[in-house]
């Protein structure tokens, strides 16, 4: 008897969470996984690797972005194994520090895989996020079957602001969504024309509120204050229906996507339609699955967790290995996380790195229950 009871409650509140978009059912807090689920798969004895994709083929794309002071290559690529060798993608020259900026990466700040095989990478031209940019910000298109760049498209001056850093990206279809990190805004890109709408100017669901909290504690800039980052974090839903947009501290929006393709829709319409999608905690990746799962890296508790469809929170793993989980990639049932230990990163430790390499990208199995949807929107 008390255990349905229970089951009712657990229902019911499962109900009001999907009809009141501010309310959700919290985080459980027993692990679904256990430490066996979570291997190591790749390691870095150089490098701060902030985010990660899977390829088709099983190749991994890792990011090792400029801004966090890191040696050349921004880009690189390796198979899975403790022995593999790292190599510069798509090759040395795109990493070259220095050169024509229509030759070589500037400053990457996120990267996507779309389903015909493009690697879509952003290019904010900050190499340091203290300082002006140094070349414009652009998307650049890699054909991952080439492996050669097959498309660089520049972002209009108009839709920038004094500080903007571009920084994550999500693609559907031929439209790319770019959220601003340093001016909070969100950039719709039709990946045929250029053509850009900028929107959500400034607005809370954007704007980073508080600064960063990793597990070791607030992460300071610099410059020694507390460090916020306006949105950066950014998924589609797979019928391209819906964005998933956070700054790194929290909390995650949802944002129809069919108002940036109408040309009627106001700037307040759009701002009433970001909702308060769950009350996340600093994050360092986000991820979407092909049923609408969303997974996301927990760098305050140093965990992974899912939120199915259905606003069901799954509490997957919490490890003392995940310092810093990044920029999550599924593949086959498995996630791929870096351990990117970003705080611990020289320029916030007064130039000293505290990072205890190597960096690890870790392999996750998902719990097959962690995609139950228990009640659909």
């Amino acid at each position: 008897m008390k255990r349905r009871l229970v089951l009712i409650l657990f229902f019911l509140a499962v109900a009001v969470a999907a009809v009141l978009p501010g309310l959700a059912v919290h985080m459980p807090h027993k692990p679904e996984a256990t430490a066996a689920d979570l291997t190591p798969a790749l390691t870095s004895a150089s490098q701060i690797i902030d985010a990660v994709i899977v390829l088709p083929d099983g190749r991994l794309v890792l990011e090792a972005p400029r801004w966090l002071e890191n040696s050349p290559p921004q880009l690189s690529i390796a198979r899975p194994g403790a022995s593999s060798e790292i190599t510069p993608y798509p090759d040395q020259n795109w990493n070259a520090p220095d050169g024509q900026v229509s030759q070589h990466f500037v400053a990457i700040t996120g990267m996507t895989l779309t389903s015909d095989g493009k690697l879509w990478v952003v290019d904010s031209g900050v190499p340091d996020r203290e300082k002006p940019p140094v070349a414009p910000a652009r998307l650049i298109s890699i054909d991952t079957t080439t492996n050669q760049v097959n498309k660089i498209l520049p972002i209009p001056a108009s839709a920038l602001r004094r500080g903007s850093i571009l920084g994550g990206i999500a693609v559907h279809a031929q439209t790319a969504y770019v959220p601003d990190s340093g001016v909070a805004g969100l950039l719709a890109i039709d990946l045929q024309t250029g053509e850009t709408r900028r929107a959500l100017d400034r607005v809370q669901a954007l704007t980073a509120g508080r600064p960063i909290e990793a597990a070791a504690g607030i992460v300071k800039a610099p410059d020694g204050k507390p460090l916020a980052i306006d949105a950066s974090l950014i998924a589609v839903s797979p019928d391209g229906k819906w964005l998933y947009v956070q700054p790194y501290c929290g909390p995650l929006f949802h944002i129809a996507t069919s108002l940036f393709s109408d040309p009627g829709s106001t700037s307040t319409a759009l701002q009433e339609s970001a909702t308060r999608w769950y009350k996340t905690h600093s994050l360092g990746g986000l991820t979407v699955g092909p049923d609408g799962t969303l997974y996301w890296a927990d760098v305050t508790t140093g965990s992974i967790d899912s939120y199915t469809e259905g606003r069901i929170p799954h509490h997957l793993i919490t490890d003392p290995r995940l310092r810093w989980p990044g920029g999550l990639s599924l593949s086959g049932g498995f996630l791929y996380v870096p351990a990117s230990q970003l705080d611990q990163a020289a320029r916030f430790h007064n130039g000293h790195s505290m990072v205890r390499w190597p960096v690890t990208i870790y392999k996750f199995r998902v719990p097959e229950d962690a995609t139950s949807n228990v009640l659909h929107k």
